[in-house]
């Protein structure tokens, strides 16, 4: 749960820095941070949080949002440089300036924007050395 301020009129946003280690083709390591860990945010101001990634050159990129009352939601998702579906969503949008970067900002939150915010990464090609694929179907033995 988020914690608040009794009396407070300020909107708490956290972004969680997560470390993701996903292990693909040659024992590979994808490592995903953000900037700003943690925001406190007055309703109406603006934000901007980054998520950088290390260890793959051209991942897709995801950001979730966590509300206590909704749990994770899929909010954005990055499949390239420059492209981000959707690319804004309520007083939200979001950016791909780079293959390693995905950017979260908005020009001003309101009270009911107060959520976590989590950057993921996920590898998506098939490595070049897998030059062909099969598909095993079960059998059943009666």
């Amino acid at each position: 749960m988020i914690p608040s301020i009794p009396n407070s009129k300020t909107l708490t946003l956290k972004s969680k820095n997560l470390k993701f280690l996903l292990i693909i083709a040659g024992a590979q390591l994808i490592q995903v941070q953000q900037h700003p860990v943690d925001m406190i945010v007055p309703p109406g101001s603006s934000l901007k949080v980054s998520c950088s990634i290390t260890g793959y050159s051209t991942p897709y990129l995801y950001w979730y949002q966590w509300t206590p009352e909704a749990g994770f939601t899929l909010v954005f998702t990055s499949l390239s440089k420059g492209s981000v579906n959707p690319s804004e969503k309520d007083r939200f949008k979001s950016s791909r300036p780079d293959n390693v970067q995905i950017v979260l900002e908005s020009d001003g939150v309101g009270e009911r924007d107060s959520a976590v915010w989590y950057c993921a990464a996920s590898p998506h090609s098939v490595p070049e050395q897998l030059l062909s694929c099969t598909k095993t179907t079960p059998t059943s033995y009666s």
